[in-house]
Order: C-alpha cells, then structure tokens, then sequence
C-alpha cells in the first residue's frame, strides 16, 4: 500500500493540476500584463508624437521668421547662427535642421541625420516652397515651413526630430512607478499562488491519497473533504459512497469465505462421526460445538448415537428374555 500511495504521490506531484494551474495563471497575468504594458507606451508614444509634432512646427515656424530677413539678403552666416539657436531650444529632441534658398537649393545645414530622414526632410521643404505651406509628417517627425518674407516666399525650412530622448525621460520616470507595480504583481501572484495551494492543491492531493488508499484495499479509511461544497467535495463525497460500497462487498466476501469454512469443517467432522456409526461405534460422539448455523446438526447426530444405543439395548434385552 505504501509503494501505491508513494508511486501516486511522485506523479501527482510531477502532473499536479494546481502546478498547472498556477502557471496557467501566471502566463495568463504576465501577458495581460504585457499588453496592457504595450497598448499604454504605444499611446504614450503617440501621445509624445502628437505633442512633438505641434511643438516642432510651432517652433520651426518661428525659426522661419527669424531667418526670413537673413535669407533674403543672403546673410548666411546670420542664418546658421539663428540655426544654432534653433537647435539649443529644441534641446535633445534635434537632429537636423536646414534652410533651403527660394530656387530650391539647400544652402544652410546644422545636425546629421539618416539618408532616409534627410531626403524626406529635403522633400517636405521643397513642397513647402511650392505651396506656401507647412509639410508636416508627424509620425517620422519632419517638417518643411516656408520662409516668407514680405508677402514672397523666399525660401524654406527644414527640421527632424526625434522623440527617443523625450520617451527615455519618460520611461525613466516611470520606472519607480513600474518597479513597484511590477513587485505588487510577484506579491499578488505569490498570494494567489498560495491560495490555489490551499483551496485546491492541499484538497486535491488529500482526496488522490485517499483514492490511492482504496486501490489497495484499504476499505476502513474515510474519504476526506466529503464537507466541502465544490467540485472537490463532489468528488470526494463520490469516492465515499464507493468506499461504503467496497467495504460491504469486501465485508460480504469475508463472511462468505469463513461460512465455507465453517461449513466445511461441519461436513467433515459429522463425515467422521458417520463414518465411525457405519463401523458399529456406537460411543462416538461430536463433542466440540460447531458453528452456530451448524449446531443443530451435532446436536441431530449425537441425539441419533443416543437412540441407537437404547434400540440396541432394548433389543439385546428382549432376546435374553
């Protein structure tokens, strides 16, 4: 019984359903967490995007018309210096800014950008110039602005930025934020874990015992948790019923078993008895009780000893006389 219970034990252990349960759990938490995690960087981002966006143009705009008179006069020393300053207020959102002259020619340049970042950018002016104006791509944060002088356009504006330094700011901010949200998840997954132990591991593993317990015949055992109103007090009420069951079968095939005997040892004794009648021993007698649904039998043969001797008698008696 020990090695069934114990061999039950080390695989429920290893295919536990509340080991599988509290993973189920977890994974499920963990990727609720993720996505939640995701959809607000992913709005955040948008949100910062947005916010960038308007900033950019308002500033690029405003850089417009500081170098609008320097354009037209073709002051470039002057435009590169307004430039800088135009770089220094948009601080580590920049990446690259530059001025276009009004045939289209990029004649002033400050910051480095992608290949890809700068032909958009060069594109967004040039549009900007045409039309008088601002070509804006929000989500790649570009935009051209035309340079007005008077009431002529006598160039255009470029800029790209960039939103990394904005959003690592942000992300550092939130970290105390996120590490403690992130400590609270492993404390409430540790509770949740510990009270799927309780309620459901601890109940289970009990009532498998007990199954395992049946399986080898141990019939006198109760089942536990025949108290409880869930699925697992189902269960065990259910492996009960067929314990009761069991037992009165194992109980019924006992007793068969030792009227067998019993009757067994009956018939031989009483086989004897007769056995010692048929050879003429009248003194034989059964002495020793049988089993009470035999009695009456060795009570039969011995009263049948008895009548014989005083047939026997009477007729010895008689052919004296």
């Amino acid at each position: 019984m020990q090695g069934i219970s114990g061999t039950t034990a080390r695989n429920g252990a290893g295919t536990s359903v509340f080991v599988k349960g509290a993973a189920l759990v977890a994974i499920t938490t963990i990727l609720v967490a993720a996505m939640v995690l995701t959809a607000s960087t992913r709005s955040a981002y948008e949100i910062v995007h947005r916010h960038l966006g308007n900033l950019m143009a308002e500033m690029t705009v405003s850089g417009a018309d500081a170098v609008s008179g320097h354009l037209r006069f073709g002051k470039l020393d002057a435009v590169q210096a307004q430039l800088g300053l135009y770089a220094e207020r948009a601080g580590d959102n920049f990446v690259q800014v530059g001025v276009w002259s009004g045939n289209g020619e990029r004649v002033v340049q400050l910051g480095t950008a992608t290949p890809a970042q700068s032909a958009r950018m060069d594109e967004l002016a040039r549009r900007a110039l045409e039309t008088g104006q601002i070509a804006l791509d929000s989500g790649a944060l570009i935009v051209g602005v035309p340079v007005i002088y008077g009431d002529a356009s006598v160039g255009a504006l470029g800029a790209v930025w960039t939103a990394d330094g904005l959003m690592g700011e942000m992300l550092l901010d939130a970290l105390p934020a996120m590490s403690l949200a992130g400590l609270l998840f492993l404390v409430l997954l540790a509770i949740s874990t510990q009270m799927l132990r309780k309620t459901i591991g601890q109940p289970l593993r009990q009532v498998s015992g007990a199954m395992a317990r049946i399986t080898s015949g141990a019939y006198d055992d109760e089942i536990p948790m025949t108290h409880k109103s869930d699925e697992i007090g189902m269960i065990a009420r259910s492996l009960e019923a067929l314990r009761v069951r069991l037992k009165a079968a194992s109980e019924a095939d006992a007793e068969r078993e030792r009227s067998r005997a019993e009757q067994a040892v009956a018939v031989e004794r009483l086989g004897r008895g007769l056995t010692a009648l048929s050879s003429g021993d009248l003194t034989h007698r059964l002495d020793e009780a049988f089993a009470p649904e035999y009695e009456q039998l060795r009570h039969d043969f011995n009263a049948t000893v008895v009548t014989l001797n005083e047939m026997l008698a009477s007729i010895e008696e008689n052919a004296t006389e």
